[in-house]
């Protein structure tokens, strides 16, 4: 059986492996060693199905196509369609008590592709799914894709597929933050510039929108606050990647020389991911009244302090780009 990656031909032998889906394993750790993305895989021409091809032996096929991600925008554009795919899903099941068998087919596929998106992106973004946890549940990201794969073929009855929704749901709110900061990672350096000009800006209305997140979980407004939360959570989150980006425009960027009242800046950004991690703790462990009091104190006062550092991290920023 042949290999093409981007319609050049892997001339690399494969010893171990013994059928598609082994195969499709193998080339997908070392698109991923290699810091790049899978899309899509073709076996002779049909798209890869792991339902019903991941157990077939390699002799059964004469071609595996693979097409791989070189360019950040392509992620990008993967991501929107797969915000969309997930819309799709949702809309599909919504009301629904059962699928049909091609339908169950097409959405264990669907689930396949997502897990594969994903760990492309979590490579490229250096992003440690079993410890994020969006907010809705107090599952992580990895705990959610293996719950939407192993329930996705036993949707029977709409208590299971309204449980798969729940956890659907969950992934809407992380793809939703994932398309952000993807996006941030393509940007220049002045957008970079602006970004942090608003942020620090900003941080008034970012304080008040907490405020009101608990103000909402308090009278009972779950999904209210939950989405108001996601998209406080995501500014912040836009603002971490951004940091990433910046060092990489600018190679004499240097966080750890960042200090005030001997805390680094390093530390000030870890104090953050702490504080909206016991948020995701404190709602996993269904504990509304700890919850509410870190997203409308603890937050608002990480994020006073972090401000000094914002605006050295810009004047260091400013200073490396002349």
């Amino acid at each position: 059986m042949e290999i093409f990656v981007n319609d050049q031909k892997l001339e690399s032998a494969f010893e171990n492996e013994k059928n598609l889906g082994e195969v499709f394993d193998a080339v997908g750790r070392w698109v991923e060693s290699n810091g790049k993305f899978l899309l899509s895989c073709l076996v002779d021409g049909e798209e890869f199905q792991a339902g019903t091809m991941r157990d077939s032996s390699i002799a059964q096929a004469n071609k595996m196509e693979f097409y791989v991600g070189e360019e950040l925008d392509i992620l990008i554009s993967s991501l929107h369609e797969l915000d969309s795919y997930v819309d799709k899903v949702g809309t599909t099941l919504l009301g629904r008590d059962s699928l049909t068998e091609k339908e169950t087919k097409e959405l264990t596929d669907g689930m396949y592709w997502i897990k594969t998106l994903l760990e492309s992106a979590g490579k490229l973004l250096k992003l440690k799914y079993d410890q994020i946890k969006p907010m809705g549940t107090g599952s992580t990201v990895e705990e959610i894709m293996e719950a939407l794969q192993s329930k996705a073929g036993k949707l029977d009855g709409t208590t299971a597929i309204e449980e798969f929704l729940e956890y659907l749901r969950d992934m809407k709110l992380f793809v939703m933050d994932l398309v952000a900061r993807a996006s941030v990672l393509d940007l220049d350096l002045p957008i970079l510039r602006e970004i942090l000009d608003t942020f620090i800006k900003a941080v008034p209305a970012l304080k008040e929108s907490f405020v009101k997140v608990n103000e909402s979980y308090q009278s009972g407004k779950d999904e209210v606050a939950t989405h108001l939360l996601t998209q406080s959570v995501s500014q912040i989150n836009v603002l971490l990647t951004s940091f990433i980006t910046l060092r990489q425009k600018l190679p004499g960027m240097d966080f750890s020389k960042i200090q005030i009242a001997e805390r680094t800046f390093e530390e000030k950004t870890n104090d953050l991911n702490d504080t909206l991690a016991s948020v995701a703790l404190a709602l996993e462990e269904k504990d509304i009244i700890r919850a509410g009091d870190i997203i409308e104190y603890e937050i608002p006062a990480v994020l006073d302090e972090l401000l000094p550092y914002l605006e050295k991290v810009k004047e260091q920023a400013d200073s490396l780009a002349v």
